[in-house]
């Protein structure tokens, strides 16, 4: 998003107008969060196709459920990001994913992790999909908010539940 883009961005008033089915203002609200949430689907999952069907999913259930959203001190992002998180919980449920083993994210994964990203068929993106296997699960959660979808470390503690403390902690650790 350009400079003029953002400073013509008013959250709030486009929530409201998106709440009122206005077409223009859910799509703006997409626009600005689907490569982020796309970011973090495909770093959780590591197959394009399914993170672009998940993404989709985020935003269908955002249009369902926007006229129902209030600001009870939970960003509009953290909130979209708990719709992502739950849309993940569910396709590893269905596909009965299994829980991966504890080590550290290199240093060259976490610029591939802040930089647009690499290519899904990169050796680098390969190699980034192998150090997050190290991770644990709530590790590869922590550093894909922060990292892959941007968020900073308010936001990623609503979506986890946590505190802004020790997800800045985790993210030192790891």
């Amino acid at each position: 998003m350009s400079p003029q883009e953002k400073s013509n961005y008013d959250e709030a008033v486009l929530i409201r107008r998106a709440k009122e089915n206005d077409r223009a203002a859910q799509g703006q609200l997409y626009e600005h969060y689907v490569d982020a949430v796309y970011r973090y689907m495909l770093y959780r999952l590591g197959n394009q196709a399914v993170a672009e069907d998940l993404t989709s999913e985020v935003f269908a259930q955002m249009l369902t459920s926007i006229a129902r959203y209030e600001d009870r001190g939970l960003p509009f992002g953290a909130w979209l990001f708990r719709i992502a998180r739950a849309r993940l919980v569910d396709y590893w449920r269905a596909t009965k994913r299994r829980e991966m083993h504890t080590l550290a994210l290199s240093d060259e994964a976490e610029a591939l992790l802040v930089s647009d990203g690499p290519s899904v068929e990169s050796e680098d993106y390969q190699h980034l999909l192998q150090a997050l296997d190290y991770l644990t699960k709530a590790e590869r959660e922590i550093i894909l908010l922060r990292f892959a979808s941007e968020l900073d470390n308010q936001n990623i503690a609503m979506v986890v539940k946590s505190n802004p403390n020790a997800v800045k902690s985790m993210i030192r650790l790891v």
